[in-house]
């Protein structure tokens, strides 16, 4: 029997939409999915390049249960220090893929990184010129500056949503083309909006919560460039499900069902030179920052109540992001930029009324479904909210580059509302307060790390 829970919050995308007639209904038409990432030599050995493929060939896996990589360039060595090996070839096994010279003759979707072959079936490119990023649908992509891997991440996972999104819609959907700031993304991209160069990195950050967005958090900070000291502390008392394998990035094709989340990111981390302290308990907060605690914390939890508590505990900055829970929100981000004494009050609108579970459970596809696994296990899927990996991994580029801004000694974004199917549509909601004195951190010159080939 299908093990439906594997991939519930993903195929709960279509079916609590209506759109399938049943959960094994929903892993077929995913299952259908081939998805093939083409990494051009041009773009194999640059920090976007790397970054796309990893998160595009990760979210592949995670949603459709195959992928592959089709380079020349199996034998680049990965540019970040990461527990997945030493080698392009090597990271995309441990993320589940397969690794050819060519495009395998059964792929029905290709995501294309830099120079690669003619292809006349379904394709989206990606994107990037520094920190604007996005995909391009029907003509080569014209590439800019490769050096910041951010903008590769935010990439990777637009150019997978593009294929899910045609899962779900059918046929009829075809990619576009999407251009957003990381840097700025509430500003219309244009030819100056390309960003700096020369900008500070956080060293020191505390974590709330490891799940579908915190370990998203940290796939982004691990693409980064560090050379000095850094450190973290990690929170949350959970431990790793087999509902988290499709829907958290550090967790990988094989994973340790039960390990503890901070430990599992904790390997990670220290495999790329981040020192970590662990807390394995919730954060109700009790916990207040000392002079010794990083100025930053980052929230990636779904409860309203704690995000609220957190706000409150006196960090410099908290950076709180969240998500849509249901069919309809579920590529949704919110992200919000609070300073230390900011009142709550109004911070967060209450939640909206969720999809009545009722009304799911006697829905076809659940009925199906508790008739497969009983009615309890059909009430955790329903009680469950829809969660997919390239969601995460956008959503935690955008915010770690505003947790970059704050460290370079600028504002950032108050309230930041973004929508994957027209990322480029962003709700403004202001801007924060500027720091008013330099949080430390790593300065990052991509100038002097990879200087640009002369003319």
């Amino acid at each position: 029997m299908t093990n439906h829970m594997k991939r519930s919050r993903v195929t709960k995308a279509f079916a609590d939409a209506g759109l399938t007639a049943s959960f094994a209904d929903a892993e077929a038409r995913l299952d259908a999915v081939r998805v093939c990432v083409v990494l051009g030599d041009d773009q194999a050995r640059t920090p976007a390049g790397q970054a796309a493929a990893l998160t595009a060939l990760a979210a592949a896996y995670k949603c459709f249960g195959r992928v592959s990589l089709a380079t020349n360039a199996e034998a680049a060595s990965l540019l970040s220090p990461l527990p997945i090996g030493p080698t392009i070839a090597d990271a995309t096994r441990a993320l589940g893929g397969a690794v050819d010279r060519n495009v395998p003759t059964d792929a029905t979707h290709l995501v294309r990184i830099g120079a690669g072959p003619a292809w006349k079936g379904w394709r989206v490119d990606c994107w990037w010129d520094r920190w604007l990023a996005g995909t391009r649908a029907d003509s080569p992509a014209d590439l800019g500056d490769s050096r910041l891997s951010l903008s590769g991440v935010f990439a990777g996972a637009l150019a997978v949503r593009q294929i899910f999104a045609g899962a779900r819609i059918g046929p009829s959907y075809h990619a576009r083309d999407i251009s957003v700031s990381l840097w700025e993304p509430w500003t219309v991209v244009g030819s100056t909006s390309r960003g700096p160069t020369r900008f500070t990195a956080p060293n020191a950050l505390w974590l709330v919560g490891l799940g579908h967005l915190g370990q998203a958090f940290v796939w982004n900070l691990l693409t980064l460039p560090y050379r000095e000291a850094r450190r973290m502390v990690l929170q949350d008392d959970q431990r790793v499900g087999e509902e988290n394998q499709a829907t958290s990035l550090l967790v990988l094709a094989h994973p340790r069902i039960g390990d503890r989340k901070v430990r599992l990111t904790s390997a990670w981390l220290e495999c790329a030179g981040w020192e970590t302290a662990l807390i394995e308990r919730r954060h109700r907060g009790e916990l207040r920052p000392t002079a010794d605690d990083p100025p930053f914390l980052l929230s990636g939890l779904d409860d309203l109540a704690a995000r609220r508590l957190l706000a409150e505990v006196g960090f410099d900055y908290m950076v709180d992001a969240g998500v849509g829970h249901g069919p309809g929100d579920f590529e949704g981000i919110q992200i919000r930029v609070i300073p230390k004494g900011k009142s709550v009050e109004g911070l967060w609108n209450a939640s909206e009324n969720e999809t009545s579970k009722d009304r799911l459970l006697a829905g076809q596809a659940y009925q199906s479904l508790e008739r497969q696994i009983g009615a309890c296990g059909a009430f955790t899927i329903a009680n469950a909210s829809v969660a997919v990996p390239f969601v995460g991994a956008a959503a935690g580029a955008l915010t770690i580059a505003q947790v970059m801004r704050l460290a370079s000694m600028q504002s950032g974004g108050a309230l930041i509302q973004i929508e994957l199917a027209a990322p480029e549509m962003v709700i403004d909601g202001g801007q924060s307060a500027t720091p008013h004195s330099y949080l430390g951190g790593e300065i990052i010159d991509l100038d002097e790390l990879f200087p640009m080939p002369a003319c």
